[in-house]
């Protein structure tokens, strides 16, 4: 059963769901399924895959034996998708069976209220976590409460807890608050945040990135050269952006403009068919402020080929997702702006639900929206 639930751990980690299924197959025709361990794995397993509703399946298969660690599992699935409902009535029943919630138990509440944007909430429960429950509250928790304060819009009160909590921030808090003033277009203070966290490190590509970005935004495109300048200066290079897709048990990764695929030419005539159907609906290029020097024409050619996109076309030209279950693509970095337009639009195109796990956390797309409500 370890064996097994060590297997399982591993694959929920690089979210490979088909690895994830043969190792369940194993365990039923070993008994192993019923085993708790091994049960919970699974419970991890198709929740970071991005399949809450078969994690949930097992879940309620072995409920009599789940012990915390399964009950903490399922409501972390709901909480990468920003599914709140979900993982507080899991948080309610779990006190119906007697289970004292720990604090991971809080930090998948946290999570939820953070993935859907609810400050209120994240609030009052970690005032909750501490008061009726005398738990304290880690960096974790903290940094769940910062991102949904960020996500809001309440970027100083953000700032003040990042400054005041009882742990020093690290990449991650000022990372976060980097995202949320770049998406709320407050330049200063991102510019401010992004020399905190090149602080703590300095070939942090993304701070770099984010930074011009916003600045660019912003009109203010000496600062842009400046930030490039010490990038470049520092010798610190923009991590290569890489999707991958996972087709009957074989993962195919893709770069952007990548044509070392053997099914290259159908990839790139599904790409352009779908874009083209997506203009009609009213999809507009959401151009990088990397591409502000490069001409209209090559803007768009180098918008479409991104890595996402091409893993995107493979899926449907392989037949990666069957008629009711949803496209799954992993990326190594945050999903760019113009890849998380088109696939909010694609999905209304194809009338599929695609489940993109980018660095940062779940997107879920169906009818034309996503579940992070565009704010990562």
């Amino acid at each position: 059963m370890y064996s097994v639930s060590g297997a399982l751990r591993a694959v929920a980690d690089l979210a490979a769901l088909e690895q994830c299924r043969m190792i369940h197959g194993h365990a039923v025709v070993t008994g192993f399924d019923k085993n708790v361990i091994v049960g919970s794995a699974l419970v991890d397993g198709y929740g970071k895959s991005g399949l809450v509703s078969d994690a949930r399946k097992v879940f309620d298969e072995n409920i009599a034996v789940m012990n915390i660690v399964g009950w903490n599992a399922l409501m972390a699935g709901y909480a990468q998708q920003g599914d709140s409902s979900s993982v507080i009535k899991l948080f309610q029943s779990m006190a119906n069976v007697r289970f004292v919630p720990d604090e991971y138990s809080f930090l998948a509440a946290l999570s939820g209220f953070y993935n859907a944007g609810l400050v209120g909430e994240s609030e009052i429960w970690l005032k909750r976590m501490k008061l009726e429950y005398g738990i304290e509250p880690g960096l974790e928790h903290y940094t769940c409460l910062i991102g949904a304060l960020g996500k809001a819009g309440r970027l100083e009160d953000a700032e003040r807890i990042a400054t005041t909590m009882p742990f020093n921030p690290d990449a991650a808090v000022w990372r976060s608050l980097l995202s949320s003033c770049a998406h709320h277009g407050v330049a200063d203070m991102a510019l401010r945040m992004a020399r905190r966290l090149l602080e703590l490190d300095p070939n942090d590509d993304s701070a770099y990135t984010i930074a011009a970005n916003v600045l660019s935004v912003a009109g203010r495109w000496s600062e842009v050269a400046d930030m490039r300048k010490l990038m470049k200066d520092r010798r610190v290079k923009k991590e290569v952006g890489k999707s991958w897709i996972e087709v009957k048990g074989e993962v195919h990764m893709f770069m952007a403009g990548d044509r070392k695929h053997e099914r290259t030419e159908e990839i790139f005539e599904k790409l352009a068919e779908l874009m083209e159907s997506i203009e009609k609906l009213g999809y507009k290029p959401v151009w990088d402020e990397m591409l502000h020097e490069v001409g209209k024409g090559e803007k768009k050619e180098a918008l479409w080929y991104h890595s996402e996109k091409l893993a995107l076309a493979y899926g449907i030209v392989s037949g990666a997702a069957p008629a009711g279950k949803p496209m799954r693509i992993i990326k190594n970095l945050r999903i760019c702006k113009d890849c998380h337009e088109a696939f909010k639009y694609i999905s209304r195109a194809i009338d599929k639900e695609i489940i993109v796990r980018d660095v940062n956390r779940y997107h879920k797309f169906l009818n034309g929206s996503c579940t992070c409500g565009d704010i990562w």
